[in-house]
């Protein structure tokens, strides 16, 4: 069963409305040629996080059900679909992908689930499910995934000599992120008030700060000068080893909970959607 008709696509313009109202018809496109049931889908990246350039694409995130005939079927189907069009960069879980990832606390996933700018929600009770979902999530995982993903970023960037803005931010949001997590703090996704949840006077929220309305103004390959690159690189190597002195121990009793909230769920979408 197709969910949408065909809709042709204009040049996304300028105005913000109706870049959303494109996005939806791209979604929709996309949905029409396929048997499978769309079901969520949000602004993920640098738009998301308040760190857009002029030239930062459309990060669409989400997931998806398998058709009916593909869930009752005994052949493995791709769990995964992606689109690259023009400025519309679309990536759909299917539902068995995403909870699997959420059941591992994923941070990326998870990030998904607290976007606010949201293009499409066909979830049934979704307020209800998310605070539920939140509140069983296992902290553990997002201070090695945040600093991890920090720590990659940082060595790619002295490796190949390329320090652009928009690394360099997203090496600082991973370590921001992985600090709040420490203390069992959800780290917020909109930049400037992920500063407000780290201290005032820390060396790398102050950096931050200062040159985040320079990377705003400038291209995504846009370079830091050789003195900004020093002064930065010594404020992510305090943090790091900072992050990397602190034990997160993993809870099991959290991950079962959240396995089970999630079980639940996924029975009551499947028996929601299928019949």
């Amino acid at each position: 069963m197709c969910f949408f008709c065909y809709i042709e696509i204009e040049q996304f313009d300028c105005d913000p409305q109706s870049q959303v109202m494109n996005i939806n018809q791209e979604i929709e496109a996309v949905f029409c040629q396929r048997d499978d049931i769309p079901l969520f889908y949000i602004e993920s990246g640098s738009r998301l996080w308040g760190m857009a350039s002029p030239d930062s694409d459309y990060d669409v995130r989400g997931f998806h059900m398998s058709s009916k005939s593909k869930y009752y079927d005994y052949k493995n189907h791709r769990d995964l679909i992606e689109i690259m069009n023009g400025d519309f960069d679309f990536v759909s879980y299917d539902l068995d992908k995403m909870f699997g990832l959420l059941a591992k606390s994923n941070p990326n996933t998870l990030e998904w689930v607290r976007a606010h700018i949201e293009y499409l929600n066909h979830i049934p009770e979704w307020q209800t499910f998310r605070q539920g979902l939140l509140e069983r999530i296992e902290y553990s995982a997002l201070h090695y995934h945040y600093l991890s993903l920090a720590m990659g970023n940082l060595h790619t960037m002295q490796k190949n000599h390329n320090f652009t803005y928009k690394k360099v931010f997203y090496c600082i949001r991973g370590l921001m992120s992985a600090e709040l997590a420490t203390r069992r703090e959800m780290p917020k996704l909109f930049i400037s008030s992920l500063f407000g949840q780290i201290q005032q006077h820390d060396g790398l929220r102050e950096w931050a700060e200062y040159y985040l309305e320079i990377k705003k103004q400038k291209d995504e390959k846009s370079q830091l000068s050789l003195q900004e690159q020093e002064q930065v690189v010594t404020l992510l190597e305090n943090k790091i080893r900072a992050l990397q002195a602190v034990d997160m121990e993993k809870s099991n009793t959290q991950r079962i909970m959240l396995e089970g909230y999630l079980t639940d769920y996924s029975v009551h979408l499947k028996n929601h959607f299928y019949g």
